[in-house]
């Protein structure tokens, strides 16, 4: 069984225990009482010797162990809000300033402080990105979590440049350049390891506005472990097997299409292939092949590395994305030349990619006869197990009552917590480019793709909702509607 969710820590427990020395032992404060230390750890990873040396430190006179779910990632968000209450603004943007955080002034922490705890306090609540965005009363800070964004406060102005000028100096961008908008990166170490993030700037009204994207350093999934419908799952192994063709992966940011053709290059690399790839950026390791991140500013765009990489005698190519014709062109050809090409397009179902690539200059005639499978995928937020998705009727976070969306601290009053993949498959055989390329009308065609294209991407997100793994309103409001 799932372990709970810790219970909020108490002040006089976060401040009886030194943030190094709970990241050390891998615990989370939760309670001194009665000379009593209370503490949360992982099931089954208590350690002795650094539960003694926490019972030195503290002064207490015993140790108490609370199995909970993730105490790391709890103790960062602890320290990270206890930081963090002492930099927000009062709503009427005067300066809140606050001691509360251990070591602040009376002043409240300085901007390394808060950026430290801003990047704390994503990665602890599982965080894909961090919004930084310049306000009247000071910085914006907000953090996409399961597809959502949600609030963590407003920055105090007075700190606003500084932190954005921090950001700079760790992704080591130009801290004069106002402008103009950078991209770069930084790494932030954290207890269970550094984390990779991508940094971009952009001028805005107020100043610059920030853009953090945490960059996963895990291992690539297997191609069964990714939750994909079975259907969806036979069809990429089968295209995955292929010696040629085009592999197009189809939906919106952030919806998975980079995890699923990783998890493909993965089982492609174990079978004795060349494998190359071009990404902007490269945001996980994928053994076995060679991977390449595009540099605009070098001269090596999309289009241009797929030249170069098409000089290396490789077999299997994938391109991260589609964003032009010449692109588009280029990794038709090196399907028709005998590679398989591996790539990914914004559309909006598996039908349209067809349509999008006509929009790009390649009509279905020339596209078709290479086109081997086109996946369409969304991620649908999983119902929180602590609180069943709201169905218990918990507060949220703060007390607010947040209606069918009411949650846990463990969601943050949101009902869901992880992601799940839904798709559908349009595999491209010889009876669809028959039916296809003979039509008589672009209508007769389009009804030939949709017939072809089993089930649809709703018909599965609803199917997911029915059997509890998803929420019906947001399997509805995550996929397009089904077009004959």
């Amino acid at each position: 069984m799932r372990p709970p969710p810790p219970p909020a820590p108490e002040p006089d427990a976060l401040a009886a225990v030194p943030v190094e020395l709970a990241r050390r032992a891998g615990v989370l404060p939760l309670a001194l009482r009665a000379g009593v230390l209370h503490v949360g750890v992982a099931p089954r990873a208590a350690d002795d010797d650094a539960l003694e040396e926490l019972r030195i430190r503290t002064g207490a006179v015993a140790v108490a162990t609370v199995p909970v779910a993730a105490p790391l990632a709890a103790l960062l968000v602890a320290h990270a809000d206890r930081t963090l209450r002492a930099a927000w603004a009062d709503p009427d943007g005067s300066e809140a300033a606050g001691s509360e955080a251990s070591g602040s002034e009376a002043s409240g922490p300085d901007a390394v402080a808060v950026l430290d705890a801003v990047l704390d306090a994503a990665v602890g609540r599982g965080a894909s990105d961090v919004h930084l965005e310049p306000v009247a009363t000071g910085l914006r800070v907000r953090l996409r979590r399961d597809g959502g964004l949600h609030e963590l406060g407003v920055v105090r102005a007075r700190l606003r440049d500084a932190i954005v000028a921090r950001v700079k100096v760790r992704a080591d961008l130009d801290v004069a350049e106002r402008r103009a908008p950078q991209d770069g990166r930084l790494t932030h170490p954290t207890p269970t390891g550094p984390v990779d993030v991508r940094v971009a700037t952009l001028p805005a009204r107020r100043g610059e506005r920030v853009t953090l994207r945490l960059l996963p350093r895990d291992a690539v999934a297997d191609l069964e472990g990714l939750g994909l419908p079975d259907a969806v799952g036979r069809a990429l192994v089968a295209a995955a097997g292929a010696a040629d063709g085009l592999v197009l992966v189809c939906g919106p940011t952030g919806s998975g299409k980079t995890t699923t053709l990783h998890a493909v290059l993965g089982r492609i690399a174990r079978a004795g292939r060349a494998v190359m790839t071009l990404e902007d950026p490269v945001e996980r390791e994928v053994p076995g092949t060679s991977q390449t991140q595009v540099d605009p500013a070098a001269g090596l765009g999309f289009a241009t590395g797929l030249r170069h990489l098409l000089r290396h005698d490789p077999d299997v190519l994938l391109v991260g994305e589609i964003r032009d014709a010449e692109t588009a062109a280029l990794a038709v050809e090196a399907a028709r030349t005998g590679h398989l090409v591996l790539t990914t397009l914004h559309a909006v179902d598996a039908p349209s990619a067809l349509d999008r690539l006509a929009d790009l200059g390649l009509p279905a005639a020339r596209v078709l006869p290479v086109l081997r499978l086109v996946v369409a995928q969304r991620l649908l937020g999983l119902p929180c197990p602590a609180c069943d998705g709201g169905s218990r009727g918990g507060a949220s976070r703060g007390g607010a009552d947040r209606g069918a969306d009411r949650g846990c601290r463990d969601c943050d009053g949101t009902g869901t917590r992880g992601r799940t993949a839904v798709a559908e498959a349009l595999a491209c055989d010889a009876a669809l480019r028959t039916a296809v390329l003979g039509a008589t009308n672009a209508a007769t065609a389009r009804a030939a793709l949709h017939a072809a294209c089993r089930p649809r991407l709703r018909e599965v997100a609803l199917a997911r909702a029915a059997e509890g793994r998803a929420r019906a309103l947001d399997a509805v409001a995550s996929t397009p509607e089904p077009r004959a």
